[in-house]
């Protein structure tokens, strides 16, 4: 699955950057691809994963500069070249934690309405958002009805909390999910070592 990631652009990548007196977000958007294994489990698959995304440097904030800020025409020229994602994922984050427990402030329950114009052009045919608010994960499914029919979307959502709720039954359960070498990051091992590893230690 080719996808776009997008995030805020304020990781802490640089030890001397204080971006305390400024607003707004940095957003970075850079493309995904993700492979998973076929045939394989889910704890397999969410392994897979979350190794392919621990491996992009810097949460991928080198591609807009490699694409349009590098000096060499012909780096530029072959990235904005490359096969563009339908798809476009964005997690918010937790909205809870940035107004804190003792403010008066809220998130206001009414809709915000549109947030472009609707005859502008479409940066993905699919834009999925996800944020917590109260405690509860919110995901919304952004797709125009001159491209997908509205259950076409609702059973890619359907399918979407399926695979969640699979996710969270096996988190809970006495096989668990498991590590993965980005959990270590001092020690260079292969899944398959790790996995021997703690084989061997549940075990003894």
């Amino acid at each position: 699955l080719l996808v776009d990631l997008e995030g805020h652009g304020r990781e802490d990548i640089f030890d001397d950057v204080d971006l305390t007196r400024t607003v707004g977000w940095f957003t970075s958007l850079y493309p995904v691809f993700l492979e998973l294994p076929q045939g394989r489990s889910l704890a397999a698959g969410l392994k897979a994963i979350k190794e392919q995304l621990h491996r992009i440097p810097n949460h991928g904030i080198g591609y807009g500069v490699l694409r349009y800020l590098n000096q060499k025409a012909d780096i530029r020229k072959r990235l904005q070249s490359q096969p563009r994602s339908e798809v476009a994922f964005n997690y918010l984050g937790q909205f809870d934690q940035l107004a804190g427990q003792a403010t008066p402030f809220a998130p206001a329950p009414e809709s915000n309405g549109n947030e472009r114009s609707q005859i502008s052009p479409r940066s993905h045919k699919i834009i999925i958002n996800g944020s917590v608010t109260g405690e509860c994960l919110k995901v919304t499914w952004n797709y125009s009805k001159t491209l997908h029919q509205a259950k076409t979307i609702e059973r890619l959502a359907n399918n979407f909390i399926e695979i969640l709720r699979e996710i969270l039954e096996l988190s809970q359960s006495a096989e668990g999910i498991g590590y993965t070498p980005s959990d270590f990051k001092d020690v260079e091992l292969e899944q398959e070592e790790l996995d021997e590893l703690v084989a061997e230690l549940e075990e003894a």
